[in-house]
């Protein structure tokens, strides 16, 4: 979607009537930048028409509404909805409450996947696609959908996010099944793949990780180990929490049969949505735990009849806060409108900035990959001669924030680098770990 094509969408649809289908009256507010109200669209294109590219970015970080007095450097732990959607998300849930109504308006719904899944890539499906709370969701109904038995095992790597080690201890727990680790190669990415091949056995039905780790911003050589997988005929699954956007690929191409996402971090979406993925021809593998309205194409309880949806659907059960995806939608409309692209030659040259900067500071050891292909807009370190609790009390009293690292053992902490950020950020972090070197 071009700016033109932005502006017509969102220009002069507030309001609305009670009766009125809710994404007939898209808010106005929805495309308001904090610098007047004027459609954002329309203001990017004049910036950047009269100011060239940075004024075309100074209007973008003018649609945050972070703490000025704080440098923000944790897009990649909880972003932070732009105005645009927070409007939205005020205006759709006003229209909700006027006229309140039970299940969702499915055209409107069916938009947002649509929008989600030309995100993912050119033949991504919105048929393939469930709307759910958030990757913490995805991971579970991916590990307790899998027709997996006692002694089966699952590979994992050690520097996962709570949501995946927590579901595979509860499986292990209540099921038995019996859980391997890798340690990431952050040397070599083909390492990765050796790793995990060397953990296979005849017992392995599932590897699942993280796209891009939570930890040090590690994005994995995922079409070659999806190729490794299948020839062993091991599902393989995705915690993409800090991918999209953040790193742009092409879903299908990935070879992926089952993908989980968070999209209140670098989509910007609101807080508790996101989505689950499953390849073509893989829904009857996944069964979904919870089910209620909206998963089932039919039911007769006096049959003892149940019919599943026959799309990813199925993982969507009862009633949803529909304003929250429909604020999604205009969060992936701006997303669009700057070009996924663009935001990587933004923000991609902050984040090598840093990388490159940690390694001139004495006691930093720098534990993002070292090949650059693999590194994100998410830095991970830490320091020989600190916690990382005492490096997190000197970044706050430079009013810097970032993340602490415990997973893995690693006592690290991580940077995220996105549109809210300048060069003059990466300056200031750099300048107070040197302060705390010293």
């Amino acid at each position: 979607m071009n700016r033109k094509e932005f502006l017509k969408m969102t220009a002069g649809l507030a309001g609305g009537v009670a009766g009125v289908p809710l994404m007939r009256k898209l808010a106005a507010a929805g495309s308001a930048s904090s610098s007047g109200g004027a459609p954002l669209a329309d203001l990017l294109a004049q910036a950047e028409a009269s100011g060239g590219d940075e004024a075309f970015w100074k209007l973008i970080r003018g649609q945050f509404i972070l703490d000025p007095n704080w440098t923000y450097l944790n897009f990649g732990g909880l972003g932070s909805c732009p105005v645009p959607v927070l409007n939205a998300l005020v205006e759709f849930t006003q229209a909700e409450e006027r006229a309140p109504s039970a299940g969702h308006d499915e055209k409107a719904w069916q938009e947002v996947k649509a929008k989600l899944a030309r995100s993912l890539g050119k033949t991504c499906r919105k048929e393939d696609l469930g709307l759910i709370g958030g990757a913490t969701e995805g991971v579970n109904v991916i590990v307790n959908g899998l027709d997996l038995k006692k002694g089966d095992e699952v590979i994992t790597s050690t520097h996962e996010h709570v949501a995946v080690h927590s579901a595979l201890l509860n499986r292990m727990q209540r099921d038995g099944i019996a859980i391997r680790l890798f340690e990431p190669d952050i040397v070599s990415a083909a390492g990765n793949v050796d790793r995990i091949a060397r953990l296979i056995t005849p017992r392995t039905r599932l590897v699942i990780f993280s796209h891009v780790t939570c930890t040090t911003g590690q994005l994995f050589p995922v079409k070659e180990i999806a190729a490794l997988a299948h020839a062993r005929k091991i599902w393989f699954a995705l915690d993409g929490a800090q991918a999209p956007v953040c790193s742009p690929f092409d879903i299908v191409e990935t070879g992926v049969d089952f993908y989980t996402c968070s999209t209140h971090k670098w989509m910007m979406g609101p807080k508790r949505t996101g989505f689950i993925y499953v390849r073509d021809g893989m829904l009857d593998a996944l069964r979904p735990q919870t089910v209620g309205g909206g998963s089932s194409k039919s039911y007769d309880v006096a049959k003892g009849e149940f019919v599943l949806n026959p799309t990813a659907a199925r993982y969507e059960s009862g009633t949803q806060n529909d304003a929250l995806f429909y604020s999604l939608g205009t969060a992936l409309d701006l997303v669009g409108t700057i070009g996924v692209d663009r935001i990587a030659r933004r923000c991609r040259p902050m984040a090598e900035r840093f990388y490159m900067g940690l390694g001139e500071i004495p006691g930093v050891e720098r534990l993002s990959p070292e090949e650059e292909a693999y590194r994100t807009l998410m830095i991970g370190f830490r320091m020989k001669t600190h916690a990382n609790t005492q490096i997190m009390e000197q970044l706050a009293k430079d009013r810097i924030k970032a993340r602490p690292v415990s997973e893995g053992g690693l006592n690290a902490v991580r940077v995220s680098f996105y549109l809210n950020n300048t060069d003059a950020d990466v300056t200031a972090i750099l300048e107070s770990l040197k302060r705390l070197a010293a």
